[in-house]
């Protein structure tokens, strides 16, 4: 059983990052750092393995169906020996240029925003990350800022200045990408969105322009006419993994 949740870093300036991924020696520290930072606040997870990796993304490429980050997180866990019931710190860095996993690599075409992600994991005992899980559901929003010291030290392997760092949950992170896309104008796109992460097997529709968006089997249809509107909508839903299929009106 995993716990899904993530480092948010506020950049000062946007733009698109000297350094997307650390490498290995690197990651480790700061894993190490942040699994600490965690414990400081819930001591039970010192028991849970907790799986980290050090490469910055958008948000989006974090929101997409099936959590893709998360579950290469869990997949390299999985790999790597370890001895039953002990727990780890495990940091995952890049050699050569390159992330153990290429699911694990940034979307590049996606970065420029000021506030990146980088996803963590927490794995073990069903019991005990259900007790963890709900304490940091229940407070890691406002418990969850990283001090000034360590926040100094993400900025300074990635060399870009940070406002601030804090943990979140992948909900605190959907609650705030929704707040985003309404004061974008953009709610009715971030209803699909959030059906399709939250709700997969459901379906659910919204006005689009002159005509709906809707999300339905895994996919989305839309039947409005306005092209730039759709090609908007279009690169949004893909930044997020899904394809915009259009369908005539009936």
């Amino acid at each position: 059983m995993n716990f899904l949740a993530l480092v948010a870093i506020e950049c000062e300036q946007p733009g698109i990052p000297p350094v997307i991924a650390l490498d290995r020696a690197t990651a480790s520290i700061l894993a190490d750092a942040l699994a600490h930072d965690l414990a400081v606040h819930v001591p039970e997870i010192r028991e849970l393995d907790f799986v980290f990796v050090g490469a910055l993304y958008d948000q989006a490429q974090l929101l997409r169906p099936g959590w893709p980050l998360h579950a290469a997180l869990g997949d390299a866990l999985e790999r790597l020996p370890r001895k039953p019931g002990d727990a780890h710190v495990i940091a995952l860095g890049a050699h050569e240029s390159k992330l153990p996993l290429s699911a694990l690599e940034p979307d590049t075409r996606l970065l420029g925003s000021p506030m990146l992600v980088m996803p963590w994991l927490l794995c073990g005992n069903p019991e005990t990350i259900h007790r963890v899980g709900q304490r940091l559901e229940h407070g890691l929003f406002d418990n969850g800022l990283i001090g000034a010291e360590l926040a100094l030290a993400i900025g300074e392997a990635f060399a870009v200045k940070t406002a601030h760092a804090r943990h979140l949950t992948t909900l605190d992170l959907c609650a705030l990408t929704c707040a985003q896309y309404e004061h974008a104008g953009l709610g009715e796109i971030w209803q699909i969105i959030e059906t399709a992460l939250l709700r997969p097997d459901q379906e659910h529709a919204v006005i689009l322009g002159d005509g709906h968006l809707r999300y339905r089997h895994g996919g989305v249809e839309a039947d409005a006419s306005e092209p730039r509107q759709l090609a908007h909508c279009r690169a949004i839903l893909a930044a997020h993994g899904l394809e915009l299929m259009t369908t005539p009106r009936s």
